[in-house]
């Protein structure tokens, strides 16, 4: 009987040890996408859509594009967005939308503006803004809100009412800065 009850206790103690480790290392892997609201900042101006626009362009990014952004530096929260890309483009190409990569350290212009990665920008057909943010929010990008979604309908609707800018949520993060 005794021997059980040692086993339970074991049991119970690395139970608490994975779960306050788990809970250790979420705090360190979750952040604010847009901490110095900078992206919030910049999407208040008014030629923001255009200029966005133009230095996607810039870097050789094509009306119809989903364009995912990032850079060299090692981020483990890169790797989580995998299935959010997939996921949008298979919701996405039968309006002819393609995934296309950039790499933030080589747009100077474009890590100014995008204040973490993995983000997303969606060009339309007609080379206009449609979304610009984060793929989704929360411990690991997967226990908080999945926009791929409200990305989705959003690119869909039919009559152009400006870009989506999502600079607000929490999640796993890496800043662009130092890129």
């Amino acid at each position: 009987m005794m021997k059980k009850k040692a086993g339970w206790l074991v049991v119970a103690v690395w139970l608490c040890s994975v779960m306050t480790g788990l809970w250790i290392y979420g705090g360190n892997q979750t952040s604010e996408f847009d901490p110095q609201l900078s992206l919030t900042a910049a999407s208040s101006e008014r030629d923001f859509d255009t200029r966005f626009v133009a230095y996607l362009n810039e870097a050789g990014i094509r009306p119809g594009s989903l364009v995912h952004l990032q850079t060299d530096s090692p981020c483990f929260c890169n790797s989580l967005s995998r299935q959010h890309q997939y996921d949008l483009s298979e919701l996405l190409k039968e309006q002819g939308y393609s995934l296309s990569v950039v790499n933030l350290s080589e747009h100077p212009s474009l890590a100014d503006i995008v204040p973490s990665f993995p983000a997303l920008a969606v060009l339309d057909a007609e080379n206009q803004l449609r979304y610009l943010g984060a793929y989704a929010t929360g411990l690991g990008c997967y226990t908080g809100d999945d926009l791929v979604a409200t990305i989705a309908n959003w690119v869909k609707q039919d009559n152009y009412q400006g870009a989506m800018i999502n600079a607000d949520g929490e999640g796993c993060y890496c800043p662009t800065s130092g890129a």
